[in-house]
């Protein structure tokens, strides 16, 4: 293998790099002053260093790809423009670029839009991943240790969209390589070949490739749990008081072959299928895995008695299917297949030790989540000391392992993060260390485990109850009330279980890349009756999210009780394009106003909870504020869309404490839609013009709202504060 790296460093440096900026660790994000940078998993590329596409040509060349970057982030006007002049985007890559085909426009026409800075051919240099080669482990599977030995590599070739897949697999073959399979992700294609790394200029120059990764190789991640991860007092499960034990909820679960003759799971009276009592898919042939076994019974298993062979859930359901190939393809078809047998929390157990690449693998989770919204998948992180892969997906949630009683605040097992584009990884923890549940191969034994996989399926479970909170309508009242149901989306589970999380006292420092956000303890977030830690939550699907620039704001009273005010923002956004060195997309920001206008930003943390200053967190899908003794008052809730460069995006915001919504005055909002943008302009002038009239047109939303210097009356001296608030 050190022959084959040598080989794969050289050729790397022979297919040249013009343009690319000396060579930076892989993966680094972007920061405030990027706007003139691409950020590839291959190079960082000062835009302002390469010829620029649109001063050295007539034309546009058909069949070739080209990156786009803009001076800020997308908007609907600037995408309408864009496509008016005849530009076909493609995917994002950071720092506010597409890939793109030109052949519908012209250099002329390119240079006439304003926001374009600049166009550039995609060089052959940025499709290839500089982790080829440099495995963190060894491998550990015969085959690709055989292939290793062959001097061959695995690789997983993603191509452009719209590209033909089966004409593309036909000439990489003829370039030597042997092609095992393919198929299509969306409208993009991605085949799995074996050959020699010699391979590797002629495949990058190949037209139709994007980019071309290592495969990856699996590894597995080896009933206090139940009152842990929902009080942390022993023997208190406020969730089963309440009525809530996982009925109606499904987990699916990827894992070795789960025991169906055990008593956690069998059903001798109906086979696996709508009636069972546990079982409603198994999507493999019979067989006796230990782990696989193990992990089932913490999440969803019941052998009818109150002792460890009761799951978190206990009364929840599982869909079951081994542990799909490593690829986009697969990962993302497996939890389809879960997701339309009624699965809405995935657990898995499992990944790949040999890289911290956000790949393919990846890429699939990612896509998965965001099209489906409301399942949510979670990983086990790796067992080794650093954070691995495809716990680095963005929408999964990713779990370590603490200790169990009465030891649950200090670490057992989980590799720490950053990731390699420094987003927070892991990000939530649950007991993982000698846990006991089912024994496979026995008629109704327990054995003990330990590791992440163990902590995964704990979470989950967690999470069907959450879930099953918010199905059964316990929110907002805390008691089931029919016309309360409403279908959460995953980012509302993941948003509720991270605001709940405990800080781990074992662990130093508060959040950390070691512990996250802590370990899960679910009765801090959901509110019963009768309790004094209230709830407050929105959840906003992608479809009707957000566009660039736009805003919502929740007024909330914060009563005298001494205890925090915790504050989640959490989205479900797209996935990254091959290649992309940061899996950054679309960039909401959490603010936070405290009486006084003290401002408090999401994920600015000093001594355990949050401070002022600071900036807006680039990188995260999840931002939170905590304040350990908020002072009483009026605060102000807000989230802001500072860039959305891909669709719309939706979000969850999930608020505690001591609090109480309650009638907002939004400033600028002056059509009363919840949202401050240029949709406000025509409200607010006739606001000012004729205020009956605009009383007449806007019923109920009244003139407050449009008083910007909050003087009480609606006039030409209300103009400069609502242009600046729109930044127009």
């Amino acid at each position: 293998m050190r022959g084959t790296t040598r080989i794969l460093r050289a050729l790397l440096a022979g297919l040249g790099t013009a343009g690319v900026a000396a060579a930076q660790t892989v993966g680094i994000g972007p920061d405030a002053d990027s706007k003139t940078h691409l950020y590839l998993q291959a190079a960082t590329v000062d835009t302002q260093a390469v010829a620029d596409a649109r001063l050295d040509r007539a034309a546009f060349d058909a069949g070739k790809r080209f990156v786009v970057q803009l001076d800020g982030p997308m908007t609907p006007q600037r995408r309408a423009e864009l496509e008016a002049a005849g530009v076909r985007l493609g995917d994002y890559l950071p720092t506010n670029a597409y890939l793109a085909t030109l052949d519908q426009t012209t250099p002329a026409a390119m240079s006439a839009i304003g926001s374009v800075q600049w166009v550039g051919e995609y060089q052959d240099a940025w499709k290839i991943s500089p982790a080829i080669g440099n495995r963190d482990v060894p491998f550990q599977t015969p085959e690709r240790m055989a292939l290793a030995g062959k001097g061959l590599v695995q690789l997983a070739v993603t191509l452009f969209e719209d590209e033909d897949l089966a004409a593309a697999m036909g000439r990489v073959e003829t370039l030597g390589a042997t092609v095992l399979d393919g198929d299509y992700v969306g409208t993009q294609g991605v085949m799995t070949i074996v050959g020699n790394s010699l391979l590797l200029p002629a495949l990058s120059h190949e037209p139709a490739v994007q980019f071309i990764e290592e495969s990856p190789e699996i590894t597995l991640r080896n009933s206090t749990n139940r009152w842990i991860v929902q009080s942390n007092i022993n023997g208190v499960t406020p969730f089963y008081t309440n009525g809530i034990r996982g009925l109606g909820q499904v987990m699916g679960l990827m894992d070795g072959r789960v025991d169906r003759n055990h008593c956690s799971f069998l059903d001798s009276a109906n086979p696996i299928g709508p009636l069972h009592r546990k079982i409603l898919a198994y999507n493999a042939t019979a067989g006796a895995d230990s782990h696989g076994t193990h992990t089932a019974g913490t999440g969803i298993g019941d052998s009818g008695t109150n002792n460890d062979l009761r799951g978190v859930a206990y009364e929840g359901k599982l869909v079951f299917a081994t542990i799909p190939s490593f690829t986009e393809v697969a990962m993302n078809n497996a939890l389809i297949l879960h997701h339309n047998q009624g699965g809405r929390l995935h657990s898995n157990s499992w990944g790949n030790d040999g890289t911290t690449a956000y790949d393919g693998l990846c890429r699939g989770i990612d896509l998965f989540s965001y099209n489906n919204e409301t399942s949510l998948v979670l990983f086990a992180v790796t067992n080794t000391s650093t954070l691995k892969n495809p716990e680095n997906a963005k929408n999964l949630l990713a779990v370590g392992a603490s200790q169990d009683t009465p030891n649950q605040a200090n670490f057992c097992s989980g590799g720490s993060g950053p990731t390699s584009d420094q987003r927070r990884k892991p990000e939530i923890y649950a007991p993982g260390c000698s846990t006991i549940s089912a024994s496979s191969g026995t008629a109704c034994s327990t054995r003990s485990m330990t590791g992440t996989s163990m902590a995964c399926p704990a979470v989950t479970g967690a999470g069907l109850l959450v879930r099953q909170y918010y199905t059964d309508g316990y929110y907002p009242s805390g008691a089931a009330v029919a016309e309360d149901r409403f279908t959460p989306s995953a980012a509302l589970v993941k948003a509720t279980l991270l605001n709940s999380a405990t800080d781990m006292t074992g662990i130093a420092g508060f959040p950390s890349n070691q512990e996250g956000w802590g370990r899960v303890l679910c009765d801090n977030a959901a509110y019963f009756v009768g309790d004094a830690r209230k709830l407050i939550v929105r959840d906003v699907f992608n479809a009707s999210g957000f566009t660039t620039g736009q805003m919502t704001e929740v007024p909330v009273t914060v009563g005298a009780a001494v205890m925090s005010l915790k504050v989640t923002l959490v989205w479900t956004e797209p996935p990254a394009a091959a290649g992309a060195g940061s899996a950054a997309i679309n960039n909401l920001d959490l603010e936070v106003v405290a009486p006084g206008a003290t401002l408090y930003r999401g994920n600015v943390f000093a001594s355990g909870q949050s401070t002022t200053g600071g900036t807006g967190d680039l990188r995260n899908n999840v931002e939170q504020v905590l304040l350990n003794t908020p002072a009483a008052g009026d605060w102000i809730v807000r989230v802001k869309a500072t860039a959305v460069n891909q669709g719309t995006q939706g979000y969850a915001l999930v608020i505690t404490g001591d609090v109480a919504e309650f009638d907002p005055v939004l400033l600028g909002d002056s059509n009363c839609d919840g949202v401050v943008d240029i949709l406000d302009i025509n409200a607010f002038t006739l606001a000012i013009a004729d205020p009956l009239t605009y009383e007449l047109t806007y019923p109920g939303c009244g003139l407050a709202n449009s008083d910007m210097n909050g003087d009480g009356t609606v006039d030409i001296l209300d103009i400069s504060a609502f242009v600046a608030l729109l930044g127009l």
